[in-house]
């Protein structure tokens, strides 16, 4: 459901909104999109905004909270969400730093490509980066 409904609404469908021009930078050549000074701009606030606000701000909540709703001992709502924002609090500057690593990276690819590939490639980066998360925080 994050990957499939929520981001496809979030990064094309409100991207579309929010960054005028995000379709038609995806549609040039690699040397014409290094040559399109407004176009580079729209890409770098959509990494911008993937990095320092969606990422953290909407996917790691939604992840802690899903994983204590699998991962808890208690099935009232109330004490999944507040372990799992507990659990995201306190993991927040390493998670941040992991996430940087990796995503800062990966959408210079991602909000370059052709916008029919755009979540094509973003899931195959979720797929190695979830592992990775789960890796990490998969233990108490």
């Amino acid at each position: 459901l994050y990957l499939g409904g929520f981001q496809y609404w979030l990064q094309v469908n409100m991207f579309r909104r929010w960054f005028a021009g995000m379709d038609r930078f995806t549609q040039l050549s690699f040397r014409e999109k290094l040559m399109d000074r407004a176009g580079l701009a729209t890409a770098a606030k959509q990494i911008f905004f993937d990095c320092f606000i969606h990422l953290p701000f909407m996917y790691y909540p939604t992840f802690y909270v899903v994983k204590q709703c699998v991962q808890g001992e208690s099935a009232s709502p109330d004490t999944v969400v507040a372990q799992g924002l507990t659990k995201y609090v306190n993991n927040f500057v390493p998670d941040q730093t992991a996430m940087l690593s990796v995503w800062f990276p990966a959408d210079f690819v991602i909000f370059s490509v052709p916008l029919w590939l755009r979540l094509p490639t973003r899931h195959v980066v979720s797929f190695g980066w979830t592992a990775y998360l789960s890796f990490l925080r998969g233990q108490d």
